[in-house]
């Protein structure tokens, strides 16, 4: 079981995120018991980490110059990961309780971490985007021009 899971995580690791994406709705349409649709929830999960930590690394690529904000965003993902257990834990408090949420409680957490990593995701994209030139309200973001500039050197 253990060495069958590091295959299909190593497999996945390698693949782009719409091939992932791909691959999950077709698990999802293959699966049969509960135990196939939690694996495929988890494998999407996985997907989303995976675009979020992309993106994650990207935004320290094009921003490696500026030390103090590659701090905060250190800051502001560690924050977000605790208060994304925090929401987790909310949602589903009694976790802790064998068989208190069925046998669908993998499949749901992970439906639920998905949703709230791609938020997260997209939230850390505006860093990729950049502004428009004179945007003056966005703060650490990039203008648009100069984050294309530096991703063609």
């Amino acid at each position: 079981m253990k060495s069958s899971l590091l295959a299909l995580l190593s497999i996945v690791c390698s693949m782009s995120i719409p091939v992932l994406a791909d691959q999950t709705k077709q698990c999802l349409e293959a699966a049969v018991t509960q135990l196939d649709m939690n694996r495929c929830a988890d494998v999407e999960f996985n997907t989303a980490d995976l675009e979020l930590n992309r993106i994650y690394k990207k935004i320290q690529e094009i921003y490696k110059n500026d030390g103090i904000f590659l701090e905060k965003l250190k800051v502001s993902q560690l924050a977000w990961i605790k208060l994304r257990d925090a929401d987790i834990e909310l949602q589903y408090p009694h976790s802790e309780e064998p068989g208190y949420y069925g046998s669908v409680f993998p499949m749901c957490v992970s439906d639920y971490k998905t949703r709230i990593t791609m938020q997260r995701a997209e939230f850390l994209k505006k860093w990729l985007n950049g502004k428009e030139e004179g945007d003056v309200c966005k703060g650490s973001i990039m203008n648009d021009w100069k984050i294309k500039e530096l991703m063609e050197k």
